[in-house]
């Protein structure tokens, strides 16, 4: 594999990559840069730390948890403040299959998701589904164990059942969707400086949104 001269974008030193589109000179480097960027609010059940994005749909959110089992418990002790029986009544007396469908519509016309009915979206779906299978093994041969979005240490989560939500996942750093928006090819999208190992749970908490850190 061909060597390129780089210059660390931490420590400044120079170094050679090997072509894969880092910015470091180490594993080190990189998450001593990335947890200076690191933003982290309490969970507002167990007071645990949870990383937060200030340009996410977080920032303007009053509460935050560090998981789906902490919201619940926090909603079960908070029921008449949320008016959830009212909220619950009112949603069954006026959501029907019209709302749905407009609601569908809705997040189409948003770009929150995009109809498979679309040409092409469901063919270039599989494509760079395929591609990122394809790539797997390359990646994980130059993968230094870290979460890019949390920055744990997770390789040895390979060992996990591929369900489990804890399991290493490739995901698209920029997503599918927002390629296929731009006109980018599958190979564009599934080039390796566009992958990034994360956990299942990590990946579906992202959705299709690109994180920006």
């Amino acid at each position: 594999m061909s060597r390129y001269k780089q210059i660390c974008n931490e420590c400044k030193i120079h170094y050679k990559s090997n072509g894969q589109g880092s910015k470091y000179c180490s594993a080190n480097c990189r998450q001593i840069a990335r947890a200076r960027d690191r933003h982290f609010t309490p969970c507002s059940y167990c007071f645990k730390d949870v990383r937060y994005f200030p340009n996410s749909e977080h920032k303007n959110k009053k509460n935050i948890f560090c998981s789906n089992k902490c919201q619940g418990e926090w909603m079960k002790t908070n029921t008449q403040n949320l008016q959830l029986a009212e909220r619950a009544n009112k949603m069954r007396k006026n959501w029907t299959l019209d709302c749905i469908d407009k609601a569908i519509e809705t997040r189409k016309k948003n770009g929150n998701i995009i109809d498979w009915n679309k040409a092409g979206w469901k063919q270039y779906w599989k494509r760079c589904d395929w591609l990122t299978r394809k790539i797997r093994k390359q990646m994980l041969e130059n993968w230094d164990g870290y979460d890019y979005i949390s920055g744990d240490y997770i390789k040895d989560n390979l060992n996990l059942h591929y369900s489990h939500g804890d399991y290493p996942t490739l995901d698209h750093i920029k997503p599918r969707s927002q390629c296929f928006k731009e006109g980018l090819s599958p190979y564009e999208a599934t080039k390796p400086e566009n992958l990034a190992w994360t956990t299942r749970k990590n990946n579906s908490k992202k959705h299709n949104k690109k994180l920006e850190n």
